[in-house]
């Protein structure tokens, strides 16, 4: 559910970073200023109306800056390059409307992750400079080598080729700003100091409003006693003036110009896939552990690059700098996204002055702070501890993205580590899926590979809600780390559809999860409580109860039900404790060769001279569907293989019975009447009627749905219902025999 408390300041905390991102990269795109605020505008109130991820945040990308600068030039007007970016916006909506979303799971784990660290150390190095005051490059760049786009003009002096990540840095601390320094590490330590101390007893107040709050009131402090540093000018917030129109049209004639297509699918291919890498890697940073449909994804962002190249907006893509901005400020849901588009719109109309005074310095310092979360050492740990297939994916796709671009880090990535995975593919097997019922039965085979990914993903998202899913482990000798995150994250997702997930056979993974192990310790508990509240009740309603119950008379029933019946024998005869002497198995099956069951017979019959045994069966019941069915249950099938021979002993009378539910109520009840035969068939129940004339053997149905019991009125008797085959003879019968021979 969405926390306005939290989403709204979240919002607020993403709008005043997203902005000077939007300016930046608007202007090393060569477009203009306001086309990239216009992008933030439709990128959060747009596609976060339409996205189905609730902490994504869509604009202007690092990544498309170089195909939107060699368009514009390409195509030799900003109107006409508008045209291409409506084209692509309707091509991403194919791509979703096709369902290509689904390849996004083909990015191997160690690639994802390899991206979130590049992103922050780029972050680190890249805002260090704007951090200290140095603003030579435009806020937003991520590229390793500058172009002269990316550069203030406003730098006399300074050098306008060979600038790179390391030489910016070097240069940032040769020309230190002194108010800007002073901000943008108070405002650091301010961020530190607030997630350390205070972000706990307010959690609904974001750490960078803080930080910016404190930022410009740094500022007007230096603007009266130390006005010589105070920060002005290129060192602010920036936000151009609406003079000349907030709205600018595609030039349709552009469409004869086969370059325009060319650049279209150029768009639409380069920001679909950012956009699906940015989304499941915020997908692994959620804390709720939601997923965001790829598909949906693609149709929201190709209706947002749609309304941009309509009305004067450089593309978007879904941005994971801000993403992780907005998930840092807690935000709970996509109302943070929508919000901050429409701020970015306010920004513009009548909040501008404001903005405006809000020091580069302290936005640093937030970007600064999300970088090194997202660059954190123990990442780079656990991949070390997963092995080399993990790790060198993990540090190739990180320096690569580091020291090159997003897109050509992640091929390079993804090529890296599909050279791990194909060295073990021709020994895959895969995995098997067993059905029965709301039972899914997952058992995974001897080498499970990265290409089951795909298939397995497919297939945990398919599954019912309200189900129980059984993964079975035990005979995979070698399970890839993504397979392992796939049911990781299924695991962690599944009781939003109410799924309960058992885990088996793998050594890095728990059977159950912490919920599950607190629910049944708790179930446990409930039983102890609820045995020592019935005590009580019953010792304060009668003293003598137990007593009587300890002291009272022998049981004069020996019930024989099945185990899959729902409640208890106690229960739906209201018997009192101790008349009923209960036995319980699958299909209330009465067997010869069951020594459980004949042990109990001889005792309830020899030593507690029991006078009734009932055998009670129950419609619905599972045992017997287990007989009916086909399939292979293991060991119950040979359990429950009596029942069949029910059906060919009465196929005649079954046959007439059209209506399957009534012909399976009808089995049911004739395989209870033949246990009763069964009964009849024991020499120690022979021995007793012959002897006492007891017990009399019964035969019930329980019905789950009226809770009414159904006496079948069994006719059966030893004279007229046993076989002379299954006779035996009581002792004493046997000596009058002999006596009388004699």
């Amino acid at each position: 559910m969405p926390d306005l408390k939290k989403d709204i300041p979240a919002s607020i905390a993403v709008a005043l970073v997203a902005i000077p991102l939007c300016l930046g990269i608007a202007h090393a795109s060569g477009a203009p200023l306001l086309s990239g605020l216009m992008g933030g505008i439709i990128g959060g109130a747009v596609v976060g109306l339409l996205s189905h991820s609730q902490l994504s945040v869509s604009g202007p990308a690092a990544g498309l800056t170089t195909v939107v600068l060699g368009g514009i030039a390409t195509l030799k007007s900003f109107p006409a390059f508008l045209t291409s970016v409506v084209l692509a916006g309707i091509l991403q909506l194919i791509f979703g409307k096709l369902r290509v979303g689904g390849l996004s799971r083909l990015f191997p784990s160690p690639v994802i992750k390899g991206m979130l660290g590049a992103i922050g150390l780029i972050l680190i190095m890249k805002q260090s400079p704007h951090l200290v005051g140095y603003d030579f490059e435009e806020m937003g760049v991520q590229e390793f080598a500058d172009k002269a786009q990316d550069l203030e003009d406003d730098y006399p002096g300074a050098p306008r080729t060979g600038i790179n990540t390391v030489t910016l840095l070097a240069l940032a601390f040769t020309h230190l700003d002194p108010g800007a320094m002073v901000i943008g590490l108070l405002s650091l330590a301010t961020l530190y100091l607030w997630e350390w101390k205070v972000q706990k007893r307010l959690p609904t107040v974001p750490g960078s409003l803080v930080a910016v709050a404190l930022g410009v009131g740094l500022n007007q402090l230096l603007a009266v006693f130390k006005p010589e540093i105070q920060v002005t000018g290129k060192h602010l917030v920036q936000i151009p003036e609406l003079s000349g129109g907030l709205i600018t049209f595609p030039d349709w004639s552009a469409l004869a110009n086969p370059q325009v297509y060319i650049l279209a699918v150029t768009i639409a291919i380069i920001a679909s896939v950012e956009t699906l890498l940015c989304v499941e890697a915020l997908d692994r940073l959620d804390p709720e552990h939601r997923f965001t449909p790829p598909n949906r994804e693609l149709i929201a962002q190709g209706t947002g690059n749609l309304l941009c190249g309509l009305i004067g907006g450089i593309p978007i893509t879904s941005v994971i700098v801000r993403g992780s901005v907005n998930l840092s400020a807690g935000a709970t849901s996509k109302i943070s996204s929508i919000s901050h588009g429409i701020l970015i719109l306010l920004s513009l109309l009548v909040m501008r002055g404001g903005l405006n005074q809000i020091p580069l310095a302290t936005l640093a310092a937030v970007l600064v702070h999300v970088g090194i979360k997202m660059a954190h050492p123990s990442t780079l740990r656990r991949m070390m501890g997963r092995g080399w297939s993990q790790v060198i994916p993990y540090v190739v796709t990180a320096l690569s993205i580091l020291f090159s671009d997003l897109l050509i880090g992640i091929m390079v990535g993804t090529v890296v580590s599909a050279v791990f995975i194909l060295r073990n593919l021709h020994v895959a097997q895969g995995l098997t899926v067993n059905r029965k019922g709301s039972l899914i039965q997952i058992e995974l085979h001897q080498e499970v590979t990265f290409f089951h990914k795909v298939r397995l993903g497919s297939l945990l998202e398919s599954l019912p809600a309200d189900s129980t899913v059984e993964i079975d482990g035990s005979k995979a000798l070698s399970i890839d780390h993504d397979v392992l995150d796939v049911i990781e994250v299924f695991c962690q997702r599944a009781p939003q559809k109410n799924i309960k997930v058992i885990v088996g056979g793998i050594a890095t993974m728990s059977s159950f999860s912490e919920k599950q192990k607190a629910e049944m310790q708790a179930e446990y508990d409930q039983l102890l409580a609820n045995n020592r509240a019935w005590a009580e009740d019953c010792q304060q309603k009668d003293p003598d109860f137990f007593y009587r119950t300890s002291h009272g008379p022998k049981p004069h029933f020996l019930f024989i039900g099945c185990s899959d019946c729902g409640v208890s024998a106690d229960i739906i005869t209201a018997a009192e404790p101790g008349k009923l002497l209960v036995h319980r198995n699958i299909g209330n099956m009465v067997s010869l060769h069951d020594m459980n069951l004949m042990s109990v017979l001889q005792y309830t019959i020899d030593h507690l001279v029991v006078p009734h045994i009932i055998v009670c069966g129950h419609y619905n019941c599972g045992g017997i569907r287990a007989a009916l069915s086909t399939d292979s249950f293991g060991l119950i099938d040979n359990w429950v293989h009596p029942v069949k021979s029910v059906i060919q002993e009465n196929q005649t009378e079954l046959a007439q019975i059209l209506d399957q539910t009534q012909r399976e109520r009808r089995i049911i009840e004739l395989h209870v009447l033949q246990q009763i035969g069964h009964l009849l068939k024991t020499p120690v129940v022979q021995n007793s009627i012959q002897k006492l004339g007891i017990p009399r053997v019964h035969a019930w149905v329980y019905d789950e749905g009226t809770g009414k019991i159904t006496d079948l009125k069994s006719q059966l008797h030893l004279s007229e219902g046993v076989h002379p085959a299954f006779g035996f003879q009581h002792p004493a019968q046997k000596n009058a025999e002999i006596s009388s021979t004699v």
